[in-house]
């Protein structure tokens, strides 16, 4: 009797342990919300500790309304049913103890989400299961651990898994162990993924997952615009951009202005009942596999309704475009020319700016096959293969000027005092984020910046590195020298 009643009040403090909001049109801040249950959100100073589970029920909402970090313990998490909404311009939630993650953040079915200004770092990721349009603006997700089985978003920083109109937009993922943004391979997904920066994702030794990892768009679409997307040369596992339907489908996508460098591919799609626009993006040096049998690929297509590609800068990857199965490609016609730059794509010695492996026919006129040689009909039948001969019709092609991306703002910058000794004042007049890259590319550091002065610490080595500020779809470089 002692055993069982031991087990009962065992099993009592555990359910109180965590906490339901009351399902009856409450509206919390993380104080109210705190004093309604002071054991599971645990307020210290200016900062909160969440000791337990976390549900926000399907009526009730929580506005998070103040500069402040959450802590969260190892294993907890936190689902939302009701309405979340961000209106603090610098929020963290971060692990209580780092390398014991907690388990994340789940949107379940029915909820509504607005998540700004927050970085999210060394938990479970973010998990979004309503079909109700999500939006993440102006945050940071930061070595999220996403590849156990209890944590909420097991395959990606951010997943998605239904719905339309979702928009992920001026955010940085990185350094995540999976994808940084993923959707089902199922349910339609439609998203605007715009101006974010996304660096060294995949950070599982095993992984094999692109930086973004998109299912089918359904008769909307999915768009991938503006965004950089830097692989780290350690992870040869980690893809650049997927948007892929594999198991049929319709599917709808758009890939363009993208900044695309250093992953083992840069841009592939597989899958039937798809079409899609790839143009104006700079995709360069993805080789980081060197495997050419298996990828490094700037673009490559399988079993595709029809994609259209236009004004890409396409170098330095082990092939420039590669076509399999049934795909159906425009790569530039008469009235449309393709204006596609390719220089020293190469693997095995060898020089391929486009392999058709299909018997269908493309038409990809207008196009600068080999930048920075006048070339003749010689030269880019060398650098074109296919399956079947005469598949390609590449006349007349051209070697136009590199294509000007800019994405600079007019807005001003300052870093003072520059030189400094990691510790400095950046004043700007938008409010964003900041990425510290060093001279490798390599990101050091990262944070969430308010217009005017923010004051900023670093712990870095003696040496120059290049700030770059995010707004709004803004970027601007500047100079930091530590001394």
């Amino acid at each position: 009797m002692k055993k069982i009643t031991l087990l009962f009040v065992m099993s009592c403090a555990f359910l109180q342990a965590q906490f339901t909001t009351p399902n009856n049109g409450t509206s919390y801040t993380l104080t109210s919300l705190s004093a309604a249950a002071p054991t599971v959100l645990v307020k210290s100073g200016t900062d909160y500790t969440l000791t337990a589970d976390l549900t926000l029920a399907a009526t009730d909402k929580l506005l998070i309304d103040e500069n402040t970090t959450l802590k969260v313990n190892s294993g907890v998490a936190i689902f939302v049913y009701g309405e979340y909404k961000t209106t603090a311009s610098n929020f963290t939630i971060t692990a209580s103890t780092i390398g014991s993650p907690y388990r994340g953040i789940r949107f379940e079915e029915g909820s509504v989400a607005e998540m700004k200004n927050t970085r999210i770092e060394y938990g479970g990721g973010v998990r979004v299961l309503t079909a109700n349009p999500f939006l993440m603006d102006n945050c940071i997700l930061y070595k999220n651990n996403n590849s156990g089985t209890t944590n909420v978003a097991s395959s990606a920083a951010l997943a998605l898994f239904q719905g339309k109109g979702h928009v992920v937009k001026n955010s940085q993922f990185l350094e995540n162990s999976r994808a940084g943004i993923n959707s089902g391979a199922s349910g339609s997904v439609s998203i605007d993924i715009i101006n974010n920066y996304f660096y060294g994702n995949t950070t599982d030794a095993n992984g094999n997952y692109p930086q973004i990892n998109m299912g089918p768009g359904g008769v909307d679409s999915t768009r991938v615009i503006n965004n950089t997307i830097i692989g780290n040369r350690l992870n040869i596992k980690a893809g650049g951009v997927s948007v892929s339907g594999l198991l049929g489908g319709t599917n709808r996508f758009r890939i363009e202005g993208n900044t695309i460098r250093d992953n083992r591919y840069g841009i592939t799609h597989q899958g039937a009942g798809s079409t899609g626009i790839i143009r104006n993006n700079i995709i360069e040096n993805n080789n980081s596999e060197n495997l050419p049998n298996l990828g490094g690929s700037g673009i490559s297509l399988t079993a595709t309704s029809k994609v259209t590609v236009r004004n890409n800068q396409i170098r330095g990857n082990l092939w420039g475009i590669t076509i399999l199965s049934n795909a159906v490609l425009d790569l530039g016609t008469a009235t449309d020319e393709g204006n596609n730059i390719f220089k020293n794509n190469v693997n095995a010695g060898n020089t391929v700016a486009f392999f058709n492996n299909t018997p269908n026919a493309v038409s990809a006129i207008g196009n600068c096959w080999r930048e920075g040689e006048l070339s003749d009909d010689a030269m880019v039948a060398a650098v074109i293969g296919s399956q079947t001969a005469n598949t390609v019709t590449y006349k007349p092609y051209k070697c136009a000027q590199s294509l000007a991306v800019s994405d600079f703002s007019k807005s001003k910058i300052s870093i003072y005092p520059n030189p400094s000794k990691n510790h400095f004042y950046l004043e700007t007049e938008n409010a964003g984020n900041i990425v510290i890259q060093d001279l490798s590319g390599k990101v050091v550091h990262s944070a969430i910046v308010i217009k005017g002065k923010n004051e900023i610490t670093t712990n870095l080595q003696s040496g120059v590195y290049i700030i770059t500020q995010q707004s709004e779809g803004k970027k601007l470089n500047t100079k930091l020298i530590i001394k």
